[in-house]
């Protein structure tokens, strides 16, 4: 009986999420504008190759989705997706890319997007490093054992020296996002 009981929540759970991995329901499939599904995908920069869960939650139904119609809203919500600005924007909140520009307008939407997300990244190393060492610092300071107070200060030697670093990679990645501006202005 109680095998029952604990099995029965992990069959109704397994559903709960199969269901949720459907990209459409039944309903979407047949009333979808594909064109404007496509553009909305591609705006929120899914990549081409995204349609395919589509098809998948589609077919289910017995529903074939317009592709054609989808690839030509596609092609105009990821060339809204693909600027520079928006590259910036995305990096610098740090999220993440699906490598889904095309070649035409990839290197416009990366090459902002990587100098924005190094800066974000190192930020956050930096400030996860501080709080390690903040924590380990009022660690320290309940201690009574001397030789576990020696080794939790070797620990606090190593984490400042990756502070160190931490901050050095940041500098330098503020410092290379400012020289991109520069020479991205001086060229425009």
């Amino acid at each position: 009986m109680g095998r029952r009981i604990l099995v029965l929540p992990l069959v109704l759970g397994a559903g709960v999420l199969l269901s949720a991995c459907a990209t459409l329901s039944e309903e979407e499939c047949v009333t979808s504008d594909w064109r404007t599904l496509g553009e909305s995908d591609g705006a929120n920069g899914r990549p081409v190759n995204f349609v395919a869960q589509h098809q998948a939650a589609c077919s289910k139904h017995g529903i074939e989705p317009d592709l054609s119609a989808w690839r030509s809203g596609w092609d105009a919500g990821i060339a809204s997706f693909c600027t520079p600005e928006n590259g910036a924007r995305i990096g610098a909140r740090g999220g993440s890319y699906q490598n889904s520009c095309p070649l035409d307008l990839k290197a416009g939407f990366e090459e902002p997007y990587r100098a924005h997300k190094r800066v974000y990244d190192a930020d956050r190393r930096v400030g996860d490093l501080q709080g390690r060492i903040d924590r380990l610092r009022d660690e320290i300071d309940t201690l009574d054992d001397e030789k576990a107070e020696r080794g939790k200060r070797r620990e606090l030697r190593r984490l400042r020296d990756d502070l160190w670093d931490a901050e050095d990679d940041l500098r330098r990645a503020e410092q290379d996002l400012l020289l991109a501006r520069f020479a991205e202005r001086a060229a425009g």
